[in-house]
């Protein structure tokens, strides 16, 4: 769950915000106390952000979203420019709670007041772009893929991500230079190798799956894409076998 940010010149508030979000990423119990406590003195909206993001700390995704929504629902009266992160954390908690047509509200409430630009602008484009990905609408979520590399073009993510979507939906031409974009971003993500081997498996290039995904397990054999690269690594052993 992405932190929220607080104006440059911090207030006594501002900084209890980010004391108070910092305690709930190391310790969600306890920054849940720190939150509540605060709340009960008065602390509005932050303290109730703080609430959404130990509540997401925990995963519980239910009590995450009320807590996120109110608290943007309240900056946004209040004027404050945070309120469209507020919403996204709304969205990204909705998402995670497998809800993305709640996900896609906050997201386009997000981007509404037109308070984001540059890379976070561009990261509010990209958790629609996911939604839309849940929810199948693959054409909706390219075109947000379109916006995320405009707005972020330096954001591996995106990269893989579209990268993955174009697989899918077959058009391996864009898959295979958006996933040498993201690799060229970040040369060692596991992630970005075992993609690049299923787009090559995909294309029938079986010695440039096997390097890949030899690749993602060189780069982190614990990590998710690691053990799904050494999985299809022996199943590729398997087949040569029979």
């Amino acid at each position: 769950m992405v932190r929220s940010p607080s104006p440059r010149i911090k207030t006594p508030s501002d900084i209890r915000f980010d004391q108070c979000v910092d305690q709930a990423a190391d310790d969600p119990a306890a920054g849940l106390l720190a939150a509540n406590k605060w709340q009960i003195e008065g602390g509005g909206y932050l303290a109730r952000n703080c609430l959404g993001f130990a509540y997401a700390e925990q995963e519980n995704w239910e009590k995450a979203i009320s807590e996120f929504v109110q608290s943007a629902e309240k900056a946004q009266a209040a004027g404050d420019e945070r309120a469209a992160n507020f919403w996204s954390q709304a969205g990204n908690a909705a998402l995670a709670g497998g809800d993305p047509l709640v996900a896609l509200k906050y997201f386009q409430a997000a981007l509404g007041p037109a308070t984001l630009d540059g890379l976070l602008k561009g990261e509010v484009h990209l958790d629609t772009a996911r939604a839309y990905v849940a929810l199948n609408q693959y054409d909706e979520a390219k075109k947000q893929f379109i916006l995320v590399h405009q707005l972020a073009p330096e954001d591996p993510l995106g990269w893989l991500l579209s990268a993955t979507l174009a697989r899918r939906t077959g058009d391996l031409v864009q898959a295979k230079s958006d996933i040498a974009t993201a690799a060229k971003l970040v040369a060692t993500d596991p992630a970005i190798a075992l993609e690049a081997g299923n787009i090559a498996y995909q294309a029938g290039d079986m010695v440039n799956a096997r390097n890949n995904w030899q690749q993602a397990v060189k780069f982190d054999a614990d990590s998710a894409a690691g053990q799904a690269a050494s999985r299809y690594l022996a199943q590729l052993v398997d087949a040569a076998q029979e």
